[in-house]
């Protein structure tokens, strides 16, 4: 599974049909009231980052989406029920936010509909070549993922003669990386359901909006004495001469943002993870452990840093329930890793290896709720365009139905957008190690980003010839 813009995917040349809320499911939205469900941290931020590119005229790649093949021809009417039962599992897809004049803190309320007046409307939109699918399709998305009072999510469907694809996107409210992963797996199983092709129960799921609830709540009983409040601290005053964010120059001016584009690294081969792993174990490190260790070396020798700084998502999925639950479930870790000029690629590791271990105290705690408490520490503001950047670490090989998605053609997709700074999510697959980014599109970003993975894949494949 690669992230890919749907615009640089290889689809299949059909007939385009959207799948989105009926016009009852609208005027449904339309006269709800106010719930009492308050949006959650993440959704609360991603909503204010979205009005603050707005201010400035800007907007960030705010969704994501997915793809995958399905045998013969589509079943239009298939792909309807089997969309309509995803959306009505899933408490998140059932409404929306708006604007609250009356909120002088400036949060959003949530709007939503009864699961069963949830109806999705079938449009076709022609027979296209793929390349203009790939066009049309984006436009669609493009207009459909917005959260604010709407429905901030599509499906659609490209009928071939041989081979189908189903697309869904969905705004960041609505899901974070795993829901992509989710997303595949629930609509391609409900999808072969209603052709006949299998028979699937999906297990229970517990709804996002009401697991946003139980972590507002829970979060109030951390204050400033809860020891993450230091962790996080320290790492504030760790960054006084470490700055947070991709390591090396991007070409940009302060206060500058540039169009996103995606790159792939090819990192190792999955022969070489086998090998890696076993070293990193006979080093008392870790196979993640190592690869962040090659990062710190990479922004030491390439950059001058004395340190390596990023945030790590982790999921707050630590249930079966909210395990299949569409959200954005993660919270993020502060990591400060010291890089010496004489260290050595397991000194380092076994430095990582480490301090994720400290960091797991922040993992209970929401990282805006920290800046809740400790605000002026950090100097941050849900009400600015600058969000820090992150470092995700993803094992593929653990996730259920991995074995599908070459067969299946699966691919993950993302929004555009504009930014600062570089998005990094490193994956594991059976096959390969690889790291995807968003880049800003600067001659100076490319020819950097790409030398900082190349040299880190460098120094991992020199750990090998030990």
């Amino acid at each position: 599974m690669r992230m890919t813009r749907i615009e640089e995917l290889d689809t299949i040349d059909g007939d385009v049909f959207l799948l989105r809320p009926s016009e009852e499911s609208y005027a449904a939205l339309a006269v709800a009231p106010a719930n009492e469900h308050r949006p959650s941290y993440m959704q609360d931020q991603h909503l204010r980052l979205r009005r603050a590119m707005e201010r400035v005229g800007s907007a960030d790649a705010n969704w994501l989406g997915l793809c995958f093949d399905v045998p013969g021809p589509l079943d239009v009417d298939a792909l309807q029920r089997a969309a309509t039962t995803w959306v009505r599992r899933h408490e998140v897809l059932w409404g929306t936010f708006r604007d609250n004049p009356d909120d002088p803190d400036g949060e959003m309320t949530r709007h939503a509909v009864a699961p069963e007046d949830m109806t999705l409307t079938v449009t076709p939109l022609g027979s296209h070549p793929g390349p203009d699918v790939n066009n049309v399709l984006l436009k669609h998305f493009s207009d459909a993922v917005d959260p604010i009072d709407n429905f901030g999510y599509a499906i659609a469907g490209v009928s071939g003669d041989d081979t189908s694809t189903i697309f869904c996107g969905f705004d960041h409210c609505y899901g974070d990386g795993f829901s992509v992963l989710l997303g595949y797996m629930e609509l391609s199983q409900l999808y072969a359901n209603e052709t006949g092709a299998e028979h699937v129960e999906l297990p229970p799921v517990k709804g996002y909006m009401t697991y946003a609830q139980e972590e507002r709540a829970d979060a109030q009983q951390y204050d400033i004495e809860h020891p993450s409040m230091q962790f996080w601290a320290d790492y504030a005053m760790d960054g006084v001469v470490a700055k947070d964010g991709f390591p090396m120059d991007l070409g940009i001016a302060e206060g500058e943002r540039f169009w996103l584009i995606p790159m792939d690294y090819d990192i190792l081969t999955a022969e070489e993870c086998d090998r890696l792993e076993a070293i990193a174990k006979e080093e008392e490190a870790t196979f993640p452990s190592v690869v962040y260790a090659s990062f710190a070396l990479a922004a030491r020798d390439l950059a001058g840093r004395s340190a390596y700084r990023f945030f790590n998502p982790v999921a707050t999925r630590d249930t079966a329930e909210t395990l299949v639950t569409m959200g954005w479930m993660i919270n993020v870790l502060p990591i400060h890793i010291p890089v010496g000029p004489e260290d050595t690629l397991f000194e380092v590791a076994r430095d990582v290896r480490q301090k994720f271990r400290e960091a797991r105290v922040c993992e209970p705690v929401p990282a805006l709720r920290v800046m809740e408490v400790v605000q002026e520490v950090f100097g941050f503001s849900l009400e600015d365009t600058h969000r820090p950047a992150i470092v995700s670490y993803l094992d593929g090989r653990m996730i259920p139905g991995q074995e599908k998605w070459a067969q299946d053609r699966f691919h993950g997709t993302t929004g555009q957008g504009y930014d600062d700074n570089v998005n990094v999510w490193i994956n594991r697959t059976p096959t390969e190690l690889y790291v995807m980014c968003s880049v800003p599109q600067t001659p100076t970003a490319v020819e950097n980003v790409n030398a900082f993975f190349t040299y880190a894949s460098n120094v991992l494949r020199g750990a090998l010839t030990r």
